[in-house]
C-alpha cells in the first residue's frame, strides 16, 4: 500500500526555500532517464531550473532546528529556510554525534574478518555491500534522494514512487542493528532517510501524519553546494558554452579538467567533507550510518571515491549517465581506522542510462 505524505504548515514554509537539489535535481539528467533521451537537450521549465543560480545553497548558513532524539516526529522535518549564495568556507561545525546503542563490538574472539572488495567501475548493490560488512568494519552510506517532484523546482517532496523505492531500498537494509541517519536538511532528504527507515523495520508511520521511533540529524555540509566555489561563474560557463544543463559543466569538470574555476580542489574538497562531517575515529563511529543527500555533491565524490572509473559522463554522447536516486557510495572503515570506498545503488539502477 502506498504511503503518502500529509504535510503541515512547516512544509508549505520549507518549500519557500531555496535549495538547487540537484539545482538540477529538479532532476538534472532526468531527460537521460528515458530511453534514447539526449540529456543535452532539456525542456524550458527543466533549463530554467537548472541554471538558476539563486537556487544555490549555502550550507553553513542554514538555520532552524534539526530533528534530533525524539522517538516521534511528524513526516517533514523543520524549516530550515537556507540562505542563497556560496558556501562558507570558514565555517565549522562539531563532527557526528554517535548513538551509543548502535556501536559494534568487534570480533568475536577467533572470529577473522575478511574485507570483500567490490569493482570500482560500476554501483554495487547496496544489500550485497551491507552484508559484506565484516566485525571489525563500519560502514557510512551516503545516497542521493529518492525520485522528487519536478513540478516544483525548488522544495519538493518525494513521488510516491520515490517512497516505495525508499522503503524497497531499507529493506535490502534490513538487519538487528539500528542505523543512524542524516539528511541536509531539505524535505526530499529527511523523507528518504525516513522511509529507508521504515523499509528495514526501524521506524513506522502512523496514519500517514506520524514517525515512530525515528530521528535524523542535519548535516546542512551534504546539500549540492559544497562543490561548487562560484554559481555565477558556472552559470556563465554554461550560456557561453551553450549547455543547456549545468551539470554537463560537472562533468567536463571531473572528467575532461575543464572548467575548474567554478569549483573547489575535488581531492581537498572531498576530504574537507569527510574529515569534518562523515567521518570519526572508528571507535565513536556508530556500525551503520546512512546520510541522504543531493546529486552535485555525490556525483564528485563518488567520481572521487571510485578514481573516476565509475561513469558519470553526462558530457559523452555515448554515454549521458548521471548519478541515479538511492545511488552513491558507501564508506567503509575498519578498526585500523583505514578507509575504503565502494559504489552502491539503491535501486535497479546507478545511473540514468545503466
Amino acid at each position: 500500500m502506498k504511503t503518502k505524505f500529509l504535510f503541515t504548515a512547516l512544509t508549505a514554509v520549507a518549500m519557500l526555500t531555496a535549495c538547487s537539489d540537484d539545482s538540477s535535481s529538479g532532476n538534472p539528467a532526468d531527460p537521460a532517464a528515458q530511453p534514447g533521451a539526449d540529456t543535452t537537450q532539456v525542456d524550458q521549465q527543466q533549463t530554467t531550473e537548472t541554471n538558476d543560480s539563486t537556487q544555490t545553497t549555502n550550507p553553513a548558513d542554514v538555520q532552524g532546528e534539526p530533528v534530533t532524539g525524539d522517538s516521534t516526529a511528524t513526516l517533514d522535518p523543520p524549516p530550515t529556510n537556507p540562505e542563497q549564495g556560496q558556501v562558507d568556507t570558514t565555517a565549522t561545525q562539531p563532527g557526528i554525534d554517535t548513538n551509543p546503542g548502535t556501536q559494534a563490538n568487534g570480533c568475536a574472539e577467533g572470529e577473522v574478518p575478511v574485507p570483500v572488495e567490490f569493482p570500482m567501475n560500476v554501483f554495487n548493490d547496496i544489500g550485497e555491500v551491507y552484508r559484506s560488512i565484516q566485525c571489525n568494519e563500519k560502514v557510512i552510506f551516503i545516497v542521493r534522494h529518492g525520485e522528487r517532484d519536478r513540478k516544483i523546482t525548488k522544495e519538493s517532496q518525494l513521488t510516491e514512487n520515490g517512497i516505495e523505492e525508499a522503503q524497497a531500498m531499507g529493506a535490502k537494509l534490513a538487519g538487528p542493528i539500528d542505523f543512524v541517519f542524516y539528511h541536509s536538511g531539505f524535505v526530499r532528504t529527511y523523507q528518504t532517510a525516513l522511509n529507508i527507515a521504515v523499509g528495514r523495520g526501524q521506524s513506522q508511520i502512523v496514519d500517514d501524519t506520524v514517525a515512530v521511533n525515528f530521528s535524523a540529524d542535519t548535516i546542512p555540509q551534504l546539500a549540492d553546494g559544497w562543490y561548487l566555489k562560484n554559481s555565477e561563474m558556472r552559470d556563465s560557463i554554461a550560456k557561453a558554452d551553450s549547455l543547456n544543463n549545468v551539470n554537463l559543466v560537472y562533468t567536463y569538470w571531473i572528467y575532461e579538467d575543464k572548467y575548474s574555476e567554478a569549483f573547489y580542489d575535488l581531492e581537498e574538497r572531498t576530504q574537507e567533507l569527510l574529515t569534518n562531517y562523515v567521518l570519526k575515529d572508528y571507535d565513536q563511529l556508530p556500525k551503520y550510518t546512512l546520510m541522504a543527500s543531493h546529486d552535485q555533491l555525490l556525483m564528485p565524490l563518488t567520481a572521487y571515491a571510485t578514481q573516476k572509473q565509475i561513469d558519470l559522463k553526462l558530457h559523452d554522447i555515448n554515454s549521458r549517465r548521471w548519478i541515479n536516486f538511492l545511488a552513491g557510495v558507501a564508506i567503509i572503515v575498519n578498526s585500523d581506522n583505514q578507509v575504503r570506498f565502494v559504489a552502491v545503488k539503491g535501486g535497479d539502477r546507478g545511473t540514468t542510462r545503466d
